[in-house]
């Protein structure tokens, strides 16, 4: 018989429209999870998930935010937690980026990308702590990247925002880790999800030059991001926390 290892957990996921957020969304699902599917403007796609995780025979719902005015992020988690009758398992999984030069930045490209990438974590994990903390236990997983362990040029924004998670995870983990709650943070490398696709096809020469970073040759699969976040909520993995796990095919190794 299949255990389901996430039933009667109740989980939001935000970035969930596309990408690795629509793929960790429907991997809890067909784990046993009900889900709160946080989506953007693209609203076809949020309803394309939903309707794949309530095809899974879970509590499945879902609505869209903008987080470019980051005090989204924590209406989300209320408005989930509503729907879900509570909250073990926030994945903060929105984000943008931006690969511009330093000096052609507008003040506007550093807000959104602070705003969305950012501080709209910090307003949904506030959140999600004031729930949690007195039920004594749950999971907070961030969306990191490598660009926030490593720079990169042309990537000074980016890498800024992911660090700032990166550094948001540790010191959250530090605080909640007494309290019951885990805080861990999954740092992606190069990912063949939509928006990566179009960037790389745009640029053959770019392509040919991050894969030739890559041992292992090839890009990773948001199904794979998918898997190793499903692991660091499971209830086997239960003494990790403050961790940035790199799923990178080796990259962040040479």
């Amino acid at each position: 018989m299949n255990v389901k290892i996430l039933t009667g957990k109740r989980a939001i996921v935000t970035g969930a429209s596309s990408g690795i957020g629509a793929a960790i969304a429907h991997r809890f699902a067909t784990e046993g999870a009900d889900i709160w599917a946080v989506g953007g403007g693209n609203t076809e796609g949020l309803r394309d998930t939903v309707n794949g995780n309530a095809a899974c025979g879970v509590r499945a719902g879902g609505k869209g935010y903008d987080f470019t005015r980051p005090q989204a992020a924590g209406t989300a988690v209320r408005e989930g937690a509503d729907f879900l009758g509570g909250l073990d398992i926030l994945v903060n999984c929105a984000s943008g980026r931006n690969f511009k030069a330093l000096a052609e930045l507008s003040d506007a490209d550093i807000d959104f990308m602070f705003d969305l990438n950012a501080k709209s974590f910090f307003f949904a994990s506030r959140e999600a702590t004031r729930i949690m903390t007195p039920q004594g236990r749950g999971h907070i997983i961030m969306m990191g990247s490598v660009s926030g362990e490593r720079a990169r040029p042309m990537r000074s924004l980016y890498c800024a925002t992911k660090a700032a998670v990166h550094s948001l995870t540790q010191s959250m983990a530090l605080e909640l880790g007494p309290l019951g709650l885990r805080v861990n943070c999954i740092a992606p490398g190069l990912i063949n999800s939509g928006r990566v696709e179009k960037i790389l096809e745009g640029d053959l020469d770019y392509f040919r030059k991050r894969i030739a970073g890559i041992p292992l040759g090839r890009l990773g699969d948001p199904g794979q991001i998918a898997a190793v976040v499903l692991f660091m909520v499971s209830p086997e993995n239960d003494f990790m926390n403050g961790a940035i796990v790199p799923v990178d095919g080796g990259s962040m190794a040479g």
